[in-house]
């Protein structure tokens, strides 16, 4: 079991997870839903920096802090590592998975202006 927790302000209200290729597909709408996803990245809304910063959980564990359901999908993670980035393309954490489909599921206690936002990943690997 792993959690890893962090606050994220950014300066565009959205963030990605997507394999660690240096090249991935970004949804072409990301304003359609709270997430939209490709094959290979998922985009998902947090708070502007105007509004203060999110707190974002990535986990392998079904989310505890209530909130609901978003996204129950899959994205392929080739690499063996996802990454959580910013529209600028920092990377905030990469997180070692096993290579292939991941499943990932998302939760937000808000799917306009969410204050937490939680990802459960199908299995982060030890390393």
């Amino acid at each position: 079991m792993a959690r890893l927790q962090m606050q994220v302000e950014t300066a565009h209200p959205i963030l990605f997870l997507a394999d660690a290729a240096p090249v991935v597909s970004i949804p072409p709408d990301t304003g359609a839903s709270f997430v939209t996803a490709t094959h290979d990245c998922l985009a998902f809304w947090v708070l502007a920096s105007v509004d203060g910063a999110s707190l974002v959980t990535v986990s392998d564990e079904a989310c505890e802090a209530g909130g609901a359901p978003l996204f129950d999908g899959t994205i392929d993670a080739p690499s063996g590592i996802v990454t959580l980035m910013d529209s600028s393309t920092f990377r905030y954490l990469n997180v070692p998975v096993f290579s292939g489909r991941l499943s990932v599921r998302v939760w937000a206690e808000d799917d306009q202006n969410p204050e937490w936002v939680w990802l459960q990943l199908g299995t982060i690997r030890q390393i």
